[in-house]
């Protein structure tokens, strides 16, 4: 959950404007109703608004820096190149990437994680293709103080902008009407309350007569399939998702590919929970979803760029953190005496098991026997081994594993052979999570708690599997970046 900015002590006129910024359900009724107004207003700008505004950045952040440096080439022809030249050709490459990185449109500005990590590849990639036009076009360089000076106005100001979109558009609630039963109903209500997802608001459902199916008057009840059109309208229904018998009735369907051309979106339960929440519904899988479902598995070209990304950033965090070893393990000998490291066996890529290597943060004893999961405030964790755990620094070793492709840096956590042994025999399609790399963080570990029971399992399993579909270099980005806000809070 995202931290309420806090107005204590403002007058009352600026703490109403600070909740009407942030969107907060904190706000007054009207302040609250004003926000959603404007974040509606936001979400329904067309890309070129946003196009048009990012232009304008990287113009004003263009003439800002040339203000200050003086300058707009450094000497490789004997006409340097000139501002507007140079302006043209940095909006024109801004406006390219943002395009490639999908900078823009209503999914962006509802994730604070994909505004950050597409803004920040946006710039990136853009002023890459800046040079290389100015380069190759006129044989010129532009000034890099003249760049970063622009670069800076331009991701301050960008950010600021999206973030108080993010911020407005964060309580604009979507419609859902559910076209089934008052059972689906329920599950969706639970699920999204369980999730903490506030991006929906449940209106109602419709039945084939309109009552529940026990015959009686149900309130969650709006009215009967037939009457989907006029209800979409005056509930003003934005989504439907749609219930897995009510799929089969011809007439229905027709009336929904109807609500399909007035711009609603229509999806079955687990597509939907998928995109809400992140996470594949495991009970409601078939085995040929492994056959359907365009896994991210096995294609070359992103196998061997995620391994080269993996080499790279693992052997540089190794060279920076070094020296952090040294007072690790003299904190971990000062505390007990015992081994610095620790190594277990656990399954990685296609089950195969290798050695995992960590920072040792429990008792040497503490697992004499067979194999348990750790709990909160396990007693077996050390003095040391708290606070390593809390920051995660526990897991440094396993750059190691990453350099010699053991691991990956993102990807689902690997388990000890044991207990991958006892959750095949509990949990379907749990060992389908090895089809990829085991990973230092993963998709599961950012949403959710340390795994201590069967039913952890479970969810995590949930979190893999949608990994599994939808793994890419942005949603790597995406978890690295949360990986390390978990990092930096437990050091706080």
């Amino acid at each position: 959950m995202d931290a309420p900015l806090t107005a204590r002590g403002a007058p009352e006129g600026i703490r109403n404007l600070l909740t009407v910024t942030c969107g907060r359900e904190s706000a007054p009724p009207r302040a609250r109703a004003a926000g959603a107004r404007l974040g509606q207003l936001l979400l329904e700008l067309p890309d070129s608004a946003w196009m048009s505004l990012d232009a304008l950045l990287v113009a004003v952040g263009f003439f800002a820096g040339y203000a200050i440096v003086g300058e707009v080439s450094t000497g490789y022809t004997v006409e340097h190149v000139h501002i507007w030249t140079a302006q043209a050709v940095f909006m024109g490459s801004f406006t390219a990437a943002s395009l490639v990185f999908g900078l823009y449109g209503r999914e962006t500005l509802r994730s604070r994680s994909r505004i950050m990590i597409r803004t920040l590849l946006t710039t990136f990639a853009a002023v890459i293709l800046a040079y290389a036009v100015i380069y190759i076009l006129l044989y010129a360089v532009v000034s890099r103080r003249l760049v970063c000076g622009a670069l800076g106005v331009y991701l301050v100001s960008s950010l600021v902008l999206r973030f108080g979109a993010w911020s407005l558009i964060h309580d604009v609630r979507r419609s859902l009407l559910v076209v089934g039963s008052t059972g689906l109903l329920a599950s969706l209500r639970r699920a999204l309350d369980q999730d903490g997802i506030r991006e929906y608001r449940l209106v109602g459902c419709t039945t084939p007569d309109g009552h529940s199916p026990e015959g009686a008057a149900d309130s969650s009840v709006v009215g009967t399939h037939d009457e989907l059109e006029s209800l979409c309208t005056k509930l003003e229904v934005t989504d439907i998702v749609v219930g897995a018998e009510a799929a089969r009735d011809p007439d229905l369907v027709t009336g929904i590919i109807r609500c399909l051309h007035r711009g609603l979106r229509v999806t079955n339960e687990a597509t939907f929970y998928e995109k809400a929440a992140g996470r594949i519904l495991v009970d409601e899988l078939t085995p040929d979803w492994f056959l359907f479902a365009d896994l991210k598995v096995g294609e070359a070209e992103s196998v061997s760029l995620k391994r080269v990304i993996d080499f790279v950033v693992a052997a540089l965090g190794l060279v920076v953190t070094l020296p952090l070893w040294a007072l690790i393990a003299a904190a971990i000998k000062l505390d007990d005496g015992g081994p610095v490291f620790y190594a277990q066996e656990r399954v990685g890529l296609r089950g195969r098991t290798f050695r995992l290597h960590k920072f040792r943060t429990m008792r040497t004893d503490a697992e004499s026997g067979a194999s348990i999961w750790a709990t909160p405030n396990d007693p077996r964790v050390t003095r040391i081994g708290r606070i390593l755990r809390r920051t995660r620094l526990d897991e440094l070793p396993q750059l190691f594993d990453i350099v010699r492709g053991r691991m990956s840096l993102v990807g689902p956590r690997p388990e000890r052979p044991d207990i991958v042994a006892s959750l095949n025999t509990v949990l379907p399609y749990y060992p389908e999570r090895h089809l990829i790399a085991p990973g230092l963080t993963g998709w599961a570990q950012i949403n959710y708690k340390y795994g201590s029971s069967v039913e952890d399992a479970r969810r995590k399993l949930q979190y893999d599997l949608y990994y599994l579909k939808h793994g890419c270099l942005e949603l790597d980005l995406m978890i690295l970046f949360r990986t390390l806000g978990t990092f930096l809070r437990g050091a706080c």
